[in-house]
């Protein structure tokens, strides 16, 4: 009798499993905290947008890099907006919603664009941590190795569950705050020269240039899909989560005005080796340490959870569009292909660089950023009042 009820259990988890191809590989709906959330919208602020972007920015425009820094922050806010509300209003899974409403191949071709693009933001925040370490920690270390060391992460993180990379971010969390808070402090106490940013779009053609052609780093939030129908909110957590994606942008854009007082006057003098671990005027000195270099390091560390959400998120969206959660083979699959991109397109930092200001980037990329969430948002809408709808159908005939 055990063995008939659990054979039925088991047949009806696997119904289940195949149902919900796309989704987070467990029956349970609520994976995430509010607190959670919380936590993971305050890295995708800031992550990417600390590494390589004002570097690029200063060396297109000068000290006026972090006036398009912050206006690429504030894009991002917007789209938060959205994204908030959808995950606030609606109840059911994002592959689930989008099913509902633009039907099952809609919603195939629909997740198949944005799997492509979150594949595209994967390899944008890979290629930057490839970047950074191997040219700031790792400079002996060749690149084709590191990665596998990259990959091996994501691949764990691949086959997971969405409440464990939450658990992870929650875990690291105190410790990047921490790390943070040490810049904050060592530049705030050394201090830079503000009147090196002014004046303010003095040249209006380069500033313009550099506006349209470095949009690769918006739709930093668009991971957050997975986060619709599967967070236990309270009453606070949509004001909680907007104030710490207005912190993690407050904290880029910080970051990125030091940067462009040191450098945004000599923009040649800046380059890949010159991020937060090498603002050594910033230094406190030997006294303690270069605990710049130390709270550098550890913080960098931010960005290999924002790139295990694009990766999760990636795969999520590939097992949706196939109808099978073989989480292994896809997330195998998915670092193959990275590596592919990685290894044999993007080894060279000028090779980087161009792909990501090329004008299908800046099209794309914004369009997917605002477009993303603003379709949950509409389709969120849809589904709630169908259901409203047919729960007074139901009531009528019952009647």
């Amino acid at each position: 009798m055990e063995t008939t009820q659990q054979q039925t259990n088991n047949s009806a988890l696997g119904s289940e499993t195949t149902k919900n191809a796309g989704t987070t590989n467990t029956r349970e709906t609520k994976q995430a905290s509010g607190k959670q959330l919380v936590a993971i919208i305050f890295i995708l602020a800031m992550a990417t947008k600390m590494f390589l972007l004002p570097i690029f920015l200063i060396q297109s425009t000068g000290r006026d890099g972090y006036i398009i820094l912050a206006v690429y922050g504030a894009f991002d806010l917007v789209t938060l907006i959205p994204m908030i509300i959808t995950i606030k209003k609606c109840d059911v899974d994002f592959f689930e919603l989008l099913s509902s409403v633009l039907g099952k191949v809609g919603a195939k071709i629909v997740v198949a664009i944005i799997g492509l693009f979150l594949f595209f933001k994967l390899n944008t925040a890979v290629a930057e941590i490839l970047n950074f370490y191997g040219t700031n920690v790792l400079a002996d270390f060749d690149t084709s190795l590191m990665i596998i060391v990259l990959l091996v992460f994501l691949a764990a993180a691949g086959t997971h569950t969405l409440r464990s990379l939450s658990r992870l971010n929650e875990i690291i969390m105190p410790i990047i705050v921490v790390c943070l808070a040490v810049l904050v402090a060592i530049v705030v106490l050394t201090g830079f020269d503000l009147g090196n940013i002014l004046p303010a779009v003095a040249d209006k053609k380069s500033f313009i240039y550099a506006l349209i052609k470095h949009p690769a780093w918006v739709g930093d939030f668009t991971p957050l899909v997975l986060f619709i129908g599967r967070t236990k909110t309270k009453k606070f957590t949509w004001c909680f989560a907007a104030g710490s994606g207005v912190i993690g942008t407050g904290i880029a854009v910080f970051f990125a005005i030091a940067l462009s007082a040191a450098f945004g006057n000599v923009p040649m003098l800046i380059d890949s080796t010159t991020n937060l671990s090498n603002i050594l005027q910033f230094s406190v000195g030997n006294v303690y340490g270069r605990l710049d270099m130390f709270s550098s390091v550890v913080w960098s560390v931010s960005v290999f959870i924002e790139a295990a959400l694009f990766f999760y998120a990636t795969c999520r969206c590939v097992s949706f569009v196939i109808g099978k959660n073989a989480h292994l083979i896809i997330s195998l699959c998915t670092c193959v292909a990275t590596y592919v991109v990685q290894v044999f397109a993007l080894t060279d930092p000028m090779i980087f660089s161009l792909a990501v200001t090329s004008d299908a980037c800046a099209v794309i990329t914004p369009v997917m950023a605002a477009g993303i969430p603003v379709l949950a948002l509409v389709c969120a809408l849809i589904y709630n009042k169908k259901q409203k709808n047919n729960t007074l159908a139901a009531g009528r005939k019952s009647a």
